[in-house]
């Protein structure tokens, strides 16, 4: 993610060789061929997966990062690029660290939303003043926690105890915030040759944050076969990765309520399998990035692909 004004790069890193992990700074002046100036990996070795640039006039250009190792958020302060450095940090309470996941941070009007994986959504106060937190000191607004274990029961009968599932990711629009689980069997299909019979499960659910204090799930979205990974909102449509459901698109306008899919909200479904992918004739769509009316979809066993939704067509209808 690039600082606001473009001119700086921050990318995270997971797994490295010499295992400094952390984040890298760059600058852009020339964007193809961006320039490290700097990296910040105090504290923040075991892994960073995922971060957000966020830029508040009164606090400066601070980067928000998830650790791998304890599940903590930490706040560095990249207002000099050059020397970056931390500002502050902030973890639930209610776990051992062994036991606690921090997977992905959006941050809007000051406001931070974790996916805290088996801790649900947490909502902190960055410097929206709401609750008096700032990026050196961030404070609870909200949380909202589900039975992750009851809602998924059904993937534990097909795979076995020990399956993988956590709130995974969270995009605030308006007054709800969409919030989505990833969850995976523990073990494959018995017999199975490869990856192809394999399957992720998942829900999206639609939070209503009208009072921030007092988060409710009001809506949700589950596919028949497939899960749900990351997503996108741009306008009323929210875009969704959905493994090996492929990639689909929704009509998010008006109130939200209830079954989405039910309610036939959704717009647009491309299966992303391929003959010639990893493996073979299966979707494992990760995610998808929107600009100018483009799609740019992300798929793990199959590549790159680039999706325009063209407008309905109007049909006529059939007269006796």
């Amino acid at each position: 993610m690039t600082t606001p004004d473009g001119k700086y790069l921050v990318f995270t890193r997971e797994g490295a060789s010499d295992r400094k992990n952390g984040i890298v700074i760059c600058e852009l002046n020339d964007p193809a061929h961006p320039k490290v100036i700097s990296e910040f990996t105090a504290g923040v070795t075991s892994g960073v997966h995922s971060a957000f640039v966020y830029r508040q006039e009164k606090f400066g250009t601070h980067v928000y990062l998830t650790n791998d190792g304890t599940g903590a958020m930490h706040v560095i302060d990249i207002t000099d690029p050059y020397k970056p450095h931390e500002a502050g940090t902030w973890k639930t309470g209610n776990r051992p660290e062994a036991g606690r996941t921090l997977h992905d941070i959006d941050v809007q009007d000051g406001l931070a939303y974790l996916s805290n994986w088996n801790d649900g959504l947490v909502i902190l106060d960055i410097g929206n003043g709401m609750a008096g937190g700032s990026p050196s000191q961030p404070v609870l607004v909200s949380q909202y926690k589900y039975d992750l274990n009851d809602m998924y029961r059904q993937v534990e009968a097909a795979g076995g105890p020990g399956f993988i599932r956590g709130t995974h990711t969270a995009w605030r629009h308006d007054n709800y915030v969409f919030i989505a689980d990833e969850v995976f069997p523990s073990s494959g299909v018995k017999g199975a040759k490869d990856a192809a019979t394999g399957r992720a499960y998942g829900r999206l659910q639609v939070i209503d944050v009208t009072d921030l204090k007092e988060p409710r799930s009001v809506a949700f979205y589950e596919p028949e076969f497939g899960g749900v990974h990351n997503i996108w909102v741009a306008g009323d449509t929210l875009y969704m990765g959905a493994y090996n459901a492929g990639f689909r698109a929704f009509d998010i306008s008006g109130e939200l309520k209830g079954d989405l899919r039910a309610q036939q909200r959704e717009m647009v479904h491309v299966n992303t399998a391929d003959m010639d992918g990893k493996v073979q004739n299966t979707a494992m769509t990760w995610g998808v990035v929107v600009r100018d009316g483009l799609a740019y979809v992300n798929d793990m066993y199959n590549g790159l692909w680039v999706v325009r939704m063209e407008p309905r067509r109007e049909t006529k209808a059939l007269t006796p």
